[in-house]
């Protein structure tokens, strides 16, 4: 075939591998455009032709890699250009993005034992860039395409068995599967890009930022590919290496040198994908169980890898901050995995240690939290009116001849925005069980809830709660009906269960139940209502149940001592009171960008949403913020006059 003819010609001579290397250079160079979401066929060569290429640079590669010959792999190859020919050009139009944001130029000079060997390894990375995972994810986006074309004319009442354009696209999808779906294809490159991973692994920091960007970006998609797509290519294959990298880019020390935040969530989505152990249920359970363990041990890697157990807890609360920044609804796959690790983390002793280390960093910690409680509003407010308008058109299509008196355009619209709120809903419905669940297991650890009840995050923490309970049960989302709610992951004694065990692990905090009745949202006829329901539909265990059926109590014992505070204090002087709540400041602080003095409380929860000076928009950080020492003395003094006072 083409691999025993070029292997022929390769080993035929200095002057004839030349000459086969410089074609495949010009065969890299000229077919940059193959990456597009849409290439251009007229000036890139067809996909057949590039996963020739793939499994022709493959297959020269074997016989190096291996630990005796991989050292022979120069890693100043992609630096060089003289080397490589503009494959891996660092300017101009067609610059190879690398791992670091602006990496420095190397020290020493590229001068390999091998020439060949550098050349052979790095080419096939970039061959596998252009040929392998754009026809992968050209093969997703096909299916995708069908999908949505059967479900439009099902909705037309038209039959997709006879329309010409749903079965064009779906022979694409059958032809495309014959050669993207090839085992031995995908399972070489699948090993080959596990050696790259232990390449990387033992190369230094300085030249790990001057590595494409692409060879750990098209790892990751090739590894969720195959997982989602074709898992048992994945049996009797390694992936240790992969597993490793992974944790390391993701680490706090290596988010300095890895700033694409795309590309860590991708590691983040592997990580579930791939070395999540799979339960009966899970979207992936057909990825074999030996993928996610450590043949020496049988353990899986998240477990037993030691690096796992150093920094992988916190690698995932930066992570869920991160994501932020790759799109609004690529956002909520990513924080839906990395709720799912976190979980499967926290339910193994070995990541303790790590979790207890999280609440060292105070600040970083409390981002996180204000970050999920912030997802949570949203998503429930997002969910609960879109669930209605999705029951309305059920209901619609379920009459015939309502559904016909609509003319076919009204229908179309209709239709179209009713697949939108479904996708939305079974977007954010994961993400927001998730998100309940690890609130409630987080704050079983008595440090992490300390947190939580910090000045600065109680509030936020309870308003929250309030306003979920609120949509839940006050909206009677309980009796929502629509047909067939698992499939939108609609569980709403669920979510009642999970909301309602985190107010009985925070009921007996004093500062709980203070700001609950100091809450906008607190009714106690909607706290005593999801009490009854918890206790009709037995949705707590009996310890946890009588406790929360206790708050409406203790918030009333606590409504005596905040109206005691408020008489205290009623008539404050106005420089006693915060210039944003009109509340007396508990810790005031002077914000030297705006020669302000604020509660810490106050500018704290701003700035974790916003980093400016509320009073002029200048950037402004709470290391910034300083003590208001002098008002602070003269406010204890007068309160400590106005209590004298009333005792005399």
């Amino acid at each position: 075939g083409v691999y025993a003819f070029v292997r022929g010609l390769v080993t035929a001579g200095a002057q004839a591998r030349n000459q086969v290397m410089s074609w495949i250079i010009d065969a890299l160079l000229v077919n940059v455009g193959a990456t597009a979401m849409r290439p251009d066929r007229s000036k890139v060569s067809n996909s057949q032709t590039l996963l020739n290429l793939c499994i022709t640079l493959l297959k020269l590669c074997e016989p190096f890699l291996n630990p005796k010959k991989i050292h022979l792999i120069d890693p100043l190859f992609p630096s060089t250009a003289t080397a490589h020919g503009g494959v891996f050009a660092m300017t101009g139009d067609d610059a190879v993005p690398r791992l670091a944001e602006n990496p420095s130029p190397p020290s020493t000079k590229y001068d390999p034992k091998n020439t060949f060997i550098p050349q052979c390894f790095f080419f096939t990375t970039r061959a596998l860039h252009l040929g392998i995972v754009p026809s992968s994810s050209f093969h997703t986006s096909l299916m995708r395409q069908v999908n949505h074309t059967a479900y439009m004319l099902r909705q037309r009442g038209s039959d997709a068995v006879s329309d010409p354009n749903f079965n064009h696209i779906l022979s694409m999808q059958y032809a495309n599967e014959t050669t993207i779906l090839s085992h031995d294809m995908l399972a070489d490159a699948l090993q080959f890009y596990d050696t790259c991973a232990g390449y990387l692994l033992n190369i230094d920091d300085d030249v790990l930022g001057l590595m494409p960007e692409h060879l750990v970006d098209d790892m990751c998609d090739l590894l969720t590919f195959v997982a989602r797509m074709t898992p048992r290519v994945m049996l009797r294959l390694s992936f240790g290496n992969a597993f490793k990298v992974v944790v390391k880019l993701l680490s706090p020390q290596y988010s300095q040198i890895v700033r694409s935040y795309n590309l860590r969530a991708k590691l983040g989505d592997v990580l579930y994908d791939v070395f999540l152990p799979q339960s009966s249920s899970s979207p992936n359970s057909g990825v074999p169980q030996s993928v996610s363990c450590d043949p020496a041990t049988t353990a899986p890697y998240l477990l037993s890898d030691p690096s796992a157990q150093e920094t992988l807890a916190p690698s995932l609360l930066l992570l869920y901050g991160e994501v932020e920044r790759t799109g609004y609804y690529e956002k909520m796959s990513h924080r839906s995995h990395i709720a799912s690790l976190l979980k499967y983390l926290w339910e193994s002793k070995e990541h303790r240690p790590a979790f207890r280390r999280i609440t060292q960093n105070k600040e970083s910690f409390i981002k996180f939290a204000n970050g999920i409680m912030n997802e949570t509003n949203s998503l429930i407010a997002s969910v609960m009116e879109k669930l209605p308008e999705i029951r309305r058109v059920q209901v619609q299509m379920a009459n015939p001849t309502e559904w016909a008196r609509l003319s076919e355009e009204q229908r179309e619209t209709i239709s179209s925005r009713h697949e939108e709120n479904e996708q939305e809903v079974k977007r954010a419905l994961p993400l927001c069980n998730k998100t309940l669940q690890m609130l409630g297991f987080l704050n079983t650890d008595d440090d992490i809830r300390k947190l939580f009840l910090l000045d600065e995050m109680c509030p936020r923490l309870v308003n929250m709660l309030l306003h979920v309970l609120t949509k839940l049960v006050g909206a009677k989302g309980l009796e929502l009906k629509v047909d067939n709610p698992e499939n939108y992951n609609f569980r709403p004694k669920e979510m009642l269960r999970d909301l309602c065990s985190i107010f009985a692990s925070f009921s007996t905090a004093i500062e709980f139940q203070v700001e609950c009745y100091k809450s906008g949202y607190y009714n106690p006829d909607l706290v005593s209502k999801s009490i009854k329901t918890c206790r009709k539909l037995s949705l707590l265990p009996p310890d946890a149940m009588e406790t929360f059926s206790l708050l409406p109590e203790k918030i009333a014992a606590s409504a005596k001592n905040i109206e005691d505070d408020n008489a205290l204090t009623a008539d404050a002087p106005d420089e006693f009171l915060d210039p944003l709540m009109c509340t007396f400041m508990k810790d005031p602080v002077l914000l030297p960008t705006s020669n302000t003095i604020i509660d810490r409380a106050t500018i704290t929860q701003h700035l974790l949403n916003d980093p400016h000076d509320p009073f002029n928009r200048k950037e402004l950080t709470m290391s910034m913020v300083e003590e208001a020492t002098e008002l602070k003395a003269r406010m204890k003094a007068w309160l400590d006059n106005k209590r004298s006072g009333m005792t005399s």
